[in-house]
């Protein structure tokens, strides 16, 4: 299972008047692609792409939603200021989430009224998630974000986040809703969610609480991306990463299954990192990681990544300036003496 190839990207200039006869100065032209489309068409680099948050906040509200999750817009300035001030104290990423369909869901036991909170760590040593409810925005407030998830939780276990969040992409609800809607039919506890980090690879999914994440899904690859976890396995040309990771860590572990042939989640695991002197332009990572064979042998294996600028480009469908991704790609494999 290799990582889905396509052609170069097709849509035109990325630096301002460049082929267009524009004068210098100009705004640059916007692409004629959606951000999603125009990534794939380009072969953008999906891999070591999971965002680097491993706590994170979900607010259940209907919607509609902003741009961003603590706007202002479902909370009073002040108050959303201080949830934002809390959430970035302890390192915590804050996510609206809803019901498919925009449908509010009561929390068992709350009332009709109450709104689902819960809190999210997904840090391999803790992957738990905790549950609870809120009328009054005042109550959230009093969350100790920074706090450790107590052992014994209630609530959904395996949840599947899906970004729709068309204000700030549109090819994320066009992409999204959809596919929200084929996971919710496998059976997994399932919400649409505010901006999860690279919309130009939507239908973009995260599970939680392991928060593997996968991008360009349709209904039937989300479908199938749910199955392959669930017995085991990660889709390759569809993931993404783990969230929390480094990018450099992402791209070995993914470098590491691709070169041994084994998508088994947790059969390979990053033992150590540490960043070399750069080459030329390239950054330079050497990664070790640990491989745990089907038969319980584990061998350790270093990994040296480079990750190289790629060329400016429109990375979102709201973007008015070019700009640039990271792509690594393994210089060399070897196992460790």
């Amino acid at each position: 299972m290799t990582q889905d190839t396509c052609s170069p990207g097709i849509f035109g200039p990325t630096a301002a008047g460049a082929g267009s006869g524009g004068s210098p100065g100009t705004p640059p032209e916007l692409p004629a692609l959606r951000c999603a489309d125009a990534a794939r068409v380009r072969g953008g680099p999906l891999h070591a792409s999971a965002v680097r948050y491993s706590r994170f906040l979900l607010l259940e509200v209907p919607g509609p939603w902003g741009r961003s999750a603590l706007e202002g817009r479902h909370l009073e300035a002040g108050m959303a200021r201080q949830l934002a001030a809390a959430a970035a104290d302890s390192g915590t990423h804050v996510l609206l989430i809803r019901r498919a369909g925009r449908r509010p869901s009561a929390v068992p036991g709350s009332g009709t009224r109450s709104k689902a909170w819960a809190l999210a760590d997904t840090s391999a040593e803790v992957e738990r998630v905790q549950w609870g409810s809120w009328r009054d925005p005042a109550e959230l407030l009093r969350l100790d974000l920074a706090a450790a998830l107590p052992d014994c939780v209630t609530g959904p276990r395996r949840l599947a986040l899906v970004c729709t969040n068309g204000k700030r992409d549109q090819c994320c609800a066009v992409r999204g809703r959809p596919v929200a809607a084929a996971i919710a039919a496998t059976g997994w506890d399932t919400w649409e969610c505010s901006h999860l980090g690279g919309h130009r690879f939507a239908a973009t999914v995260m599970l939680l609480p392991t928060g593997d994440m996968f991008g360009w899904l349709d209904p039937e690859s989300a479908v199938e991306v749910i199955r392959r976890f669930d017995a085991g396995q990660f889709a390759a040309s569809h993931y993404r990463g783990r969230c929390g990771q480094p990018a450099p860590v992402q791209a070995a572990l993914h470098a590491a299954a691709d070169r041994l042939g084994d998508f088994r989640r947790d059969a390979i695991r990053a033992s150590r990192v540490s960043r070399l002197q750069a080459d030329g332009g390239a950054e330079r990572w050497e990664v070790e990681i640990v491989h745990q064979a089907a038969g319980g042998r584990e061998t350790a294996y270093r990994i040296v990544m480079a990750g190289s600028a790629l060329a400016p480009t429109f990375l979102s469908c709201r973007d008015d300036i070019p700009k640039s991704e990271i792509h690594y790609e393994a210089r060399s494999f070897s196992p460790v003496a």
